[in-house]
């Protein structure tokens, strides 16, 4: 969330995460939330979020210094110097103190991300899933024969906020919205935020429904700058699925191809400086919301063949080439993004 929304929220956050199969939990410190019941708020109820989770932490390595990328980057036995180089030569340093912060984070004893550098939250070590994907990735056994042209995520998955409606009824929520590991084409999704009929914990199962009027009591849209590219196209489009509250993005490969004019592979890429940002949803309340539990999701679609079209034939075709792909269609019927709002 930014620095202007924090005043919104009360200081307690429960943030439950999930990376691939590994997931992670962080308790919030606010004495005011105590075993999932906020006096006043919900009383006779108690929603455990942990339930049916599989607390696994992200991997602690033991620092070192890497000779060969001349920071603390773990090293890959699997990899050469020149794998170093295009894998992971556009990210930041590696910072010493790395799983130092990351470990804090599974034990629950960090919780504020926002104040994470860029220097942490793009390494793909920062993600639970990343040892355990990274020796059969493609980054390590590439075949030209299999192309993966869509992989992206939240993590968080869920974040709990509380808000005091006698004090603000608008507030941000953001997480770290990533593209998927060795994914080789650039990606047009549109980001949308929805209201589920009820949220669910990271097994699936339901935690509490919303209210049939949710949407008459809440509203919610995403607020990261829409894609340039799209933004000088969308007037002029006879049909446009990309809704008010939405946010049409173009992510980028975090496996590129480099093909020469004949088309031959002459190189690859690896992770770009910019393969993980912050995704932020604006919440405003009604205010005469009644007091109680309410969910906020976000989910990826499809752009249509108009917008899609624009993109395959712009005057910067050359830029994205063939590898731009209509993503949006993996689970499309999940939430990628729940925000769980208790009104007090």
């Amino acid at each position: 969330m930014t620095k202007k929304s924090k005043k919104f929220l009360l200081a307690g956050i429960l943030v439950v995460a999930v990376a691939g199969s590994a997931t992670f939990f962080v308790v919030s410190s606010n004495p005011e939330i105590i075993g999932n019941i906020r006096p006043g708020s919900l009383e006779g109820t108690n929603y455990d979020y942990r339930q049916g989770v599989s607390l696994v932490p992200g991997e602690i390595k033991e620092i070192a210094y890497n000779d060969i990328t001349g920071d603390y980057r773990p090293v890959y036995p699997e990899l050469s110097e020149s794998d170093y180089e295009w894998i992971f030569g556009e990210l930041p340093e590696f910072p010493q103190n790395f799983f130092e912060i990351t470990r804090l984070i599974y034990e629950g004893k960090f919780i504020d991300f926002e104040q994470l550098g860029p220097e942490y939250y793009l390494q793909p070590e920062f993600y639970p899933s990343w040892f355990n994907v990274f020796p059969n990735s493609s980054y390590v056994k590439y075949n030209p024969d299999y192309w993966t042209p869509e992989g992206y995520g939240c993590y968080p998955m869920i974040k709990e906020v509380s808000v005091d409606i006698s004090e603000a009824n608008s507030f941000v929520v953001d997480t770290f919205f990533r593209t998927g590991y060795a994914t080789h084409a650039y990606q047009g999704l549109i980001v949308r935020p929805v209201f589920p009929v009820s949220a669910l914990a990271l097994d699936g199962s339901v935690l509490f429904d919303n209210p049939e009027d949710v949407q008459s009591l809440i509203s919610a849209s995403i607020v990261n700058d829409d894609n340039s590219l799209y933004q000088s196209f969308k007037n002029r489009l006879l049909f446009d699925n990309v809704g008010e509250n939405d946010c049409m993005m173009v992510l980028k490969p975090t496996h590129g191809i480099i093909l020469d004019k004949y088309g031959e592979q002459v190189g690859m890429t690896g992770f770009p400086s910019d393969w993980v940002r912050l995704l932020e949803v604006k919440i405003v309340l009604d205010e005469d919301i009644p007091l109680g539990d309410y969910v906020v999701g976000v989910e990826m679609d499809t752009p249509c063949f108009e917008i899609n079209q624009e993109f395959y034939f712009s005057k910067y075709h050359e830029y994205y080439g063939s590898l731009y792909f209509p993503a949006g269609n993996i689970n499309k019927a999940g939430t990628f993004f729940q925000v769980v709002i208790h009104v007090i």
